[in-house]
C-alpha cells in the first residue's frame, strides 16, 4: 500500500493565499489578519487530516473483468469496502495505473476511465465501475489501482495505491464481412452441406427402427410389412453444417514480408490487419452457424479443431488475442492434415500470397486488399459506423 498527498490548482492557489496572509500577519499582526491566517491554515490542516484518515480505512477488490474487445467499451467493476465503524468515506475516485510499457503496446486511451462513488457508509460495501476503450488487441496486464479523495474542501487530496495484478485478453476488432462472400467460399464440394452421422429432420435415409408411440404414420416403412410383423419406421439423417478452416499465415518474418509500401503501412500493421480479417471471418462463420477451425502458421500453436458455438468462438478469439508478433517465427509444418480435412480452406496472408503453404483447393486472401473482404461501413451487428482512417489503430486503410 502506497500513500500520497496531492495538491490541485485550487489547492495551490489557496496555499499561496494562506502564505500571503501569513506574511501580512507577521508584518502587521492585527487581530483580523491573524484570525484570517489561522482560519486559512486550519482549513488546510483539517482537509489533510480528514482525507487522510478516511482513506486509510478503505479496502478495494477488482471483480471479475472477463474479456475485452477492440473498439468496444471494457467495463471494470470494483468492490469498495469501508472498514471503519464510525466514519464515512466521501467522493472517492478509483483509477487504473497502467505502466508505460503496457500503455504504449496496447494503446489503451491515454486517459483511462475512472470509477466514482459519492459516499461509502461505515461498514458498507459498494460496487462501482470504470470504462476503458482498448485500441489494440493483445494481453493487457493490470497492476495497480489508485483511490483518491479531495474531500471535504477540494484543496488537498490523499491517495492510496493498491497492488491488484490481473491479466485481461483484448480480442481483435470484428468487422462485417461483405455479403455472401463466406457463403460462396464454403458452398463447394468440400465445404458444402454434408450428411451427418446423427439422425434428424433431414431428407436422406439413415436407418430403420421399430415404431414408437408418437411417430408419424408417414414415416412407416410399409414395404417391410411383408417381411416382419412389427411396424418399422424410416429414420432420416440430419444435414451437417458447412465447414471452413481459417489459416492465418504468419510464418514469414516481418523483415522478409513483401508488399507494396503504400498508405504509410508497416509489416506490423499488415499482420494486425490479417488478424482482424481472421477474427471477422470467425465471427461471420459463427453467425452463419458453420463449423470452423483456426490454424496459425509460424508459431507452435496446434490447429484448433472444427467446432461451433459461443465458447468455441471465444476460444479462437482468445488464440488470436494472445499472438505475440514479436516472437520468433517458425517455418510452417506439413499441410498433409489440411489436405486430409474435408472442409473449405481460406488462407489469409499479411503480404503477397504464397500458395505453397496451403492445399491446392484453398482460397487465398491478402491483407493488402482487406477492403475486398471486410465492410467497414457496418459493424458486426449491422449498424452504420464511420470508416477507419488511413492510419487507424488497426492499420486498416479506408
Amino acid at each position: 500500500m502506497r500513500r500520497r498527498f496531492h495538491l490541485n490548482l485550487p489547492g495551490l492557489l489557496f496555499v499561496a493565499l494562506t502564505l500571503f496572509v501569513g506574511f501580512a500577519a507577521a508584518n502587521r499582526p492585527n487581530n483580523l489578519v491573524v484570525w484570517s491566517f489561522g482560519a486559512l491554515l486550519s482549513l488546510i490542516l483539517v482537509s489533510g487530516i480528514i482525507s487522510g484518515s478516511m482513506m486509510v480505512r478503505l479496502r478495494l477488490s477488482r471483480l471479475e473483468t472477463g474479456r475485452a474487445a477492440v473498439g468496444d467499451p471494457f467495463e471494470i467493476r470494483y468492490q469498495l469496502t469501508n472498514t471503519s465503524g464510525l466514519r464515512s468515506a466521501f467522493a472517492v475516485r478509483v483509477d487504473e495505473i497502467l505502466r508505460p510499457s503496457d500503455t504504449d503496446r496496447h494503446e489503451v486511451l491515454p486517459v483511462s476511465g475512472h470509477a466514482w462513488t459519492i459516499r461509502v457508509a461505515p461498514g458498507e460495501e459498494q460496487v462501482c465501475d470504470a470504462v476503458l476503450w482498448p485500441r489494440r488487441r493483445g494481453v493487457l496486464n493490470l497492476h495497480r489501482v489508485r483511490l483518491t479523495s479531495f474531500f471535504p474542501f477540494g484543496l488537498m487530496g490523499r491517495s492510496v495505491e493498491l497492488e491488484l495484478p490481473q491479466r485481461v485478453l483484448v480480442h481483435p476488432r470484428v468487422h462485417a464481412v461483405r455479403p455472401d462472400l463466406l457463403r460462396t467460399a464454403v458452398t463447394g464440394e468440400l465445404g458444402g452441406i454434408r450428411l451427418s452421422r446423427l439422425p434428424g429432420p433431414g431428407e436422406d435415409f439413415y436407418s430403420v427402427r421399430e415404431f414408437k408411440p408418437g411417430d408419424s404414420i408417414r414415416q412407416i416403412a410399409w414395404k417391410r410389412l411383408g417381411c416382419t410383423e412389427d411396424l418399422l419406421v424410416i429414420q432420416r439423417s440430419s444435414s451437417a453444417p458447412p465447414r471452413v478452416r481459417i489459416v492465418l499465415d504468419l510464418s514469414t518474418p516481418p523483415a522478409d514480408l513483401r508488399f507494396e509500401a503504400e498508405n504509410d503501412l508497416t509489416s506490423g500493421d499488415l499482420e494486425e490487419r490479417a488478424i482482424t480479417m481472421a477474427a471477422s471471418l470467425i465471427a461471420e462463420a459463427d453467425k452463419a452457424d458453420h463449423e470452423y477451425g483456426l490454424t496459425v502458421l509460424g508459431f507452435e500453436d496446434k490447429p484448433i479443431p472444427m467446432r461451433r458455438g459461443h465458447w468455441h468462438r471465444e476460444r479462437l478469439m482468445a488464440s488470436l488475442a494472445e499472438i505475440d508478433l514479436g516472437a520468433e517465427r517458425k517455418p510452417p509444418l506439413s499441410t498433409s492434415m489440411l489436405d486430409e480435412e474435408r472442409s473449405a480452406c481460406i488462407v489469409i496472408h499479411p503480404g503477397r500470397i504464397d500458395t505453397r503453404k496451403a492445399p491446392d483447393r484453398a482460397l487465398h486472401w491478402t491483407a493488402t486488399r482487406v477492403e475486398d473482404v471486410l465492410d467497414f461501413k457496418t459493424t458486426e451487428e449491422g449498424t452504420a459506423e464511420e470508416a477507419p482512417s488511413s492510419r487507424s489503430p488497426l492499420g486498416v486503410p479506408a
